[in-house]
């Protein structure tokens, strides 16, 4: 009666995490027949008894958990590091919560209709945690705003997740003489965990939100620049008739040189106002206040422009082109030369920055770039931004150090030409 008991709650909790895993961590197969042994698994996890006095057993419940979260779902070390922690404690507490009513209804030999009596509650009990477990997983899980949060959160995340675990440790090793504290600690340990997923849903919202805001805030910054390009032109145009005037006053005195040093100043002067490098207004307005950064700064900047309708995402697509030009002037490469390609290939969109550089590109164990700037904590985050905006249209990029050669390569397929 005892092992029905300890097999039902098994089967619930597994179904439960199971059905949980998938909205915080990918799947690293999605076939029918990996679900199923993945569920299988897990509800042989569940039923490794977590038993009082005996520390191994924790020890071995929580290893076989973290083998079963490897082999079965992928995703950064931080995040996996956090939920394994968060669904462990849940499963631990469930464990240790059973085992613990089964030895007192075993020590105590009550009668048979008082332990189904028990047994029936504890199942009750069980169904109810989890039918809240579940609207939580519907009322708190969105992927997107999960995939906000960056590798410190998650970091922090893990760490505040481990404390439940800690907590029924402590209860394993040392057992409360009372039941009532038994109960009482492990529910504790269960809610602190289920309540550890709206912390992390607003967490991500929040994340979310800046990062809307940033992009609204560098598409508001391309327009103004749009207009502040409009304004000079019509300032210069305004204009263009008294410089007609100097030019016909040279002419009518012979002053021909001065007439064509001036003709050739003007042309500079026009030249320098506005470039058109493609159709797109946003896309072109970028390139040209980057264009002008990189020639005050006395950087040629070498534009390679090959593209009709882009079916892209222009916040995205800006916010790459934007971070490589941006990366690449600060970099002051050591020949004042930019180069940067923007072509469309079929069904395929490229865009190429590169630029040499001088010293040490240094680079953190997860491949992402650390600045040399004191503040980098606003600084360094161009490359993560390239990154994700290639990675939110759908895109691929490589970045090469090679012969002292910073080179960003993005190939994002056109949503309108492959029937995406």
């Amino acid at each position: 009666m005892h092992a029905i008991l300890h097999f039902i709650l098994s089967v619930i909790i597994s179904a439960s995490i199971s059905d949980a895993l998938p909205a915080f961590l990918r799947e690293r197969s999605g076939k029918k027949c990996a679900k199923i042994i993945s569920r299988a698994l897990l509800c042989i996890i569940c039923l490794f008894p977590i038993i009082p006095d005996f520390v191994p057993s924790f020890i071995i419940s929580f290893a076989l958990f973290i083998l079963y979260i490897a082999a079965f779902y992928k995703s950064s070390p931080a995040r996996m590091a956090a939920l394994c922690s968060l669904f462990f404690s849940i499963i631990g507490s469930w464990s240790f919560f059973t085992i613990s009513w089964l030895d007192i209804l075993t020590s105590y030999r009550l009668g048979t209709i008082f332990q189904l009596v028990v047994m029936v509650l504890i199942i009750a009990l069980c169904v109810t945690y989890f039918s809240i477990f579940r609207d939580y997983m519907r009322r708190f899980i969105d992927k997107s705003a999960l995939d906000s949060l960056t590798e410190a959160t998650w970091g922090y995340a893990a760490f505040i997740a481990l404390c439940p675990p800690l907590l029924i440790l402590m209860l394993v090793s040392n057992p409360p003489v009372h039941l009532t504290l038994t109960i009482l600690m492990t529910l504790f340990s269960m809610c602190a965990s289920t309540a550890m997923f709206p912390l992390l849903y607003q967490a991500g919202k929040s994340a979310r939100l800046a990062e809307e805001n940033s992009k609204l805030k560098e598409r508001t910054e391309y327009y103004q620049e749009v207009e502040n390009q409009q304004l000079s032109f019509r300032k210069f145009k305004h204009d263009l008739m008294n410089q007609f005037t100097v030019i016909a006053t040279y002419l009518d005195l012979g002053e021909n040189d001065k007439a064509i040093e001036y003709f050739k100043k003007l042309g500079t002067e026009f030249a320098s106002l506005t470039k058109t490098f493609t159709d797109n207004t946003l896309i072109n307005a970028v390139l040209n206040s980057k264009y002008q950064m990189a020639h005050i700064q006395g950087i040629d900047m070498k534009i390679k422009v090959d593209v009709h309708s882009l079916d892209l995402d222009e916040t995205e697509l800006c916010t790459l082109i934007a971070n490589a030009l941006d990366n690449a002037i600060e970099a002051n490469p050591p020949d004042k030369l930019i180069q940067a390609e923007l072509t469309e290939n079929g069904s395929i969109f490229t865009f190429i920055c590169q630029n040499r550089y001088i010293g040490e590109i240094r680079q953190a164990p997860d491949g992402s770039f650390i600045t040399h700037k004191r503040d980098s904590r606003n600084h360094g985050l161009g490359v993560n931004n390239i990154k994700d905006a290639v990675r939110n249209m759908g895109g691929t990029v490589i970045i090469t150090t090679d012969d002292l050669i910073f080179k960003v390569t993005a190939s994002i397929p056109l949503r309108g030409k492959n029937g995406r």
